[in-house]
């Protein structure tokens, strides 16, 4: 008999009676739009602009970033790029190291869904490269399509699920990066940007 089985042996000799197993999850009802998106996005001290058009991302986008940056360097992926088109950003490089970024106030990249259940947004691993981009940069503007928000956690694993999402590294970014460890003062900008803008696109 294994460590293991000991244990559990033990554990029901303690208990007297077999537990059942959990009934299967059964998701609740929950809106899947971008205003429910943004009302977590909010509370978790992120900034929800839209839903916008296509012609008005790019010179919402544009503001945002004009006083955010106050003139530092503002770079934006190739997919952000595309829907934005000129503005006062530049590319990244793919091939560029972590300590190019250390002087990039604002980083524009596009989410692949986002969550209403708490205003996350997921980020692809492909988008997301050089993968200390959305780290490392003081801000963080994130373009998403309305269309893709999910309900919950749930339908955004089931959505992961084994196709190409899945096969780089994903991340799911919730409000500005905050830590209040430390003598419960609440310190942003911890580990990541202080700061995160989603702006959502609808048709």
């Amino acid at each position: 008999m294994s460590a293991r089985e000991r244990i559990l042996a033990r554990v029901r000799e303690a208990v007297g009676h077999a537990a059942p197993a959990p009934a299967p999850f059964v998701p609740g009802a929950r809106r899947a739009d971008f205003a429910a998106f943004a009302e977590l996005l909010v509370a978790a001290g992120g900034e929800a602009h839209g839903p916008l058009g296509p012609t008005e991302l790019g010179p919402r986008v544009a503001d945002l970033c004009r006083v955010w940056s106050s003139g530092a360097r503002v770079l934006a992926t190739d997919a952000a790029l595309a829907r934005l088109g000129a503005g006062p950003w530049q590319p990244v490089r793919r091939d560029a190291g972590p300590h190019t970024f250390a002087d990039v106030s604002v980083a524009i990249l596009c989410g692949a869904f986002g969550v209403a259940e708490n205003g996350a947004v997921g980020l692809d691993g492909h988008e997301a490269r050089p993968r200390a981009l959305p780290v490392l940069c003081e801000r963080l503007v994130l373009l998403l399509d309305t269309h893709t928000i999910v309900p919950d956690m749930h339908a955004a694993l089931a959505r992961l699920g084994d196709g190409a999402l899945a096969q780089h590294h994903f991340t799911f970014v919730a409000g500005p990066s905050k830590t209040a460890d430390i003598e419960g003062a609440l310190v942003l900008g911890a580990h990541g940007p202080r700061e995160l803008a989603v702006f959502g696109v609808g048709m």
